[in-house]
C-alpha cells in the first residue's frame, strides 16, 4: 500500500502486475487491500496482473483514502487521478472505470487526453442525466428510479450489518451464496460507514460528463450487463453515440458488479485484449501443490441450535480466521465450498500447519472442523478455481477423517518424513471414485 499526497489528502494506491499500463478507476466501494482477500475478486485482479500492470487506487471518502469534510469539487477529484499517476510514476494509461469510476475516467479523459492511451468503461454513465434518460427510456413513468432511490436508502440503513440486501440488488448471481453474503458485509465496514456512503454519493451527484463526451478522444470500449438492474443498458447505448469512434460490447448478465459476475472472464478478456491490441495467450498451467479442504462439523444441527443470526456471526468470524490462517502460511484459498473451504499451498507443511493452527483457532469461538489433505499435481484454470485427481483425493480424504481431525494421505506423510510433525496411521480407506485404496493418516499435536 502506497499513499499519494493530494494537496494535503493522502490516496491510497497499490500497483501490480507486468505489461502495458491500466490505471483503474474503482466505483463507490472499494478497499484496495482488502479486495485481494475474496476469491472472486482476487481471480479478476490476478488474471489483470498476467497482461497488463495495474494501478489502483481508493477514491478520497472510501476504503484506506483519507475521509472528506465538504463534498469534493470536480477538480479536486480530477487531481486525486493525476496526484496517483504520479506517485505511481505512469505519464500516459489506459483507463479503466466501473460504475461510478467509468463517470470520473469520462471526464479525465476529456479534460486530459494526452494522459489517456485507451478508456475502458464498465457498467457505467455520464452523470445524472444520462442515468435519468436511460431510465426513462426503459420505464416512461420512472418507476424504476423511485424504485433505485428506495433501494439505495434501503441500502444505507442496512449498511455493515445486513449486506444480503446490498447482495440481492447489485450481484443477484451472488444472493444464496452465504460466504460472499458474509464477505460482502466485511467489505462494506472495512471500506465506508454509512455516513461515508451517503456523503460519497450525494457528492457524485453534481458530477455529469454528459457536455464533455465530444471531448473524448481516445480509442474507447464500453462493456455493459444487458440487464444490469443499476445502472440500465440504455446508459452505454447513449454513451456509444456520443464518443467519438467507441464501440459497445453487451454481455448477457444481472450483475452490477461485472468484476465478480458470473462473466467476469468475458469481460476481462474483451477488454484486456482492446487495452493491449492482442488476442490474449492462453496456456493451462500446472503446478505441484498441496490440496487442503475443511468443513464444519454438525454445521446442519448447529444452525437449528444457534439460530439464523448468531449462525452468520460464527460463519463471519470462520472466515476472517480462515484469511489470516492462510495467509500466514504462504496459502491461497481458492472458493468457499458451504461450510468450509478449498485452499492450495506450495509446500505440505505450509498446509499441515494452517489446518493445525485453524482448527485450533476455530475452537476457540466453538466451531469444530475436519480437514483433509493430499499433495500432487493440479490444474489452475483462468477462472481461479483447480481441479485434477489431486483435487479430487484431497476432497475425499476430508470426509474419511472425523470430527477435529486434520487426515493426510500417504502422499503428504511420505514427503514429510524426517520432520518434526508426527501422525497416527489409520490404516487404508477405500475412496469413492479411485479403484485402489489409500492409506491416511492424522496428525497428532
Amino acid at each position: 500500500m502506497h499513499f499519494a499526497d493530494a494537496k494535503g489528502l493522502k490516496i491510497a494506491w497499490s500497483q501490480f502486475g507486468s505489461g502495458p499500463d491500466v490505471l483503474a478507476i474503482p466505483p463507490f466501494l472499494s478497499n484496495i487491500e482488502l479486495a485481494w482477500e475474496h476469491e472472486f475478486y482476487r481471480r479478476f485482479l490476478e488474471y489483470m496482473a498476467q497482461h497488463v500492470r495495474v494501478t489502483v487506487f481508493d477514491k478520497r471518502g472510501i476504503g484506506l483514502s483519507d475521509r472528506f469534510a465538504e463534498p469534493p469539487t470536480l477538480e479536486q477529484r480530477i487531481d486525486d487521478i493525476g496526484a496517483v499517476m504520479y506517485a505511481a510514476g505512469v505519464k500516459r494509461a489506459v483507463v479503466f472505470g466501473a460504475s461510478e469510476g467509468g463517470l470520473m475516467s469520462q471526464l479525465f479523459a476529456a479534460l486530459h487526453p494526452e494522459r489517456v492511451e485507451r478508456l475502458v468503461l464498465l457498467n457505467t454513465h455520464p452523470g445524472a442525466s444520462g442515468l435519468l434518460a436511460a431510465h426513462r427510456a426503459l420505464d416512461p413513468t420512472m418507476s424504476t428510479l423511485t424504485d433505485f432511490a428506495t433501494r439505495m436508502e434501503a441500502i444505507f440503513a442496512t449498511w455493515g450489518h445486513d449486506p444480503q440486501y446490498f447482495v440481492d440488488y447489485f450481484s443477484p448471481s451472488y444472493s444464496d451464496n452465504a460466504a460472499y453474503v458474509r464477505w460482502h458485509g466485511r467489505l462494506q465496514r472495512q471500506s465506508a460507514t454509512a455516513a461515508d456512503v451517503r456523503r460519497q454519493s450525494t457528492s457524485l451527484r453534481t458530477l455529469d460528463a454528459a457536455d464533455r463526451l465530444r471531448d473524448i478522444v481516445a480509442p474507447t470500449l464500453l462493456l455493459h450487463a444487458t440487464h444490469d438492474p443499476i445502472v440500465p443498458i440504455g446508459a452505454a447505448r447513449g454513451l456509444v453515440d456520443k464518443i467519438r469512434g467507441s464501440r459497445l460490447a453487451e454481455y448477457e448478465g444481472v450483475d452490477h458488479i461485472g468484476e465478480t459476475s458470473p462473466q467476469w472472464l468475458e469481460i476481462l478478456t474483451t477488454w484486456l485484449e482492446f487495452a493491449t491490441g492482442a488476442p490474449l495467450a492462453r496456456q493451462t498451467q500446472r503446478r505441484l501443490a498441496t490440496v487442503l479442504f475443511t468443513d464444519i462439523v454438525d454445521s446442519t444441527a448447529r444452525t437449528a441450535a444457534a439460530g439464523d443470526g448468531a449462525w452468520r456471526q460464527l460463519l463471519d468470524s470462520h472466515d476472517r480466521l480462515a484469511w489470516a490462517a492462510a495467509d500466514r502460511h504462504s496459502g491461497t484459498i481458492v472458493k468457499s465450498t458451504g461450510d468450509g473451504l478449498l485452499a492450495r499451498f506450495d509446500a505440505p507443511s505450509q498446509a499441515l500447519e494452517c489446518a493445525a493452527e485453524l482448527r485450533r483457532d476455530l475452537a476457540t469461538i466453538g466451531l469444530d472442523i475436519r480437514c483433509g489433505l493430499h499433495a500432487g499435481e493440479i490444474e489452475l484454470r483462468d477462472n481461479g478455481d483447480i481441479a485434477g485427481t489431486a483435487v479430487n483425493l484431497a476432497a475425499r480424504v476430508e470426509q474419511a477423517a472425523d470430527a477435529g481431525q486434520v487426515m493426510v494421505s500417504s502422499t503428504v506423510h511420505d514427503v514429510l518424513l524426517g520432520s518434526r510433525y508426527r501422525f497416527t496411521d489409520r490404516g487404508d480407506h477405500t475412496l469413492k471414485g479411485f479403484d485402489a485404496p489409500w492409506r491416511l493418516y492424522t496428525l497428532v499435536e
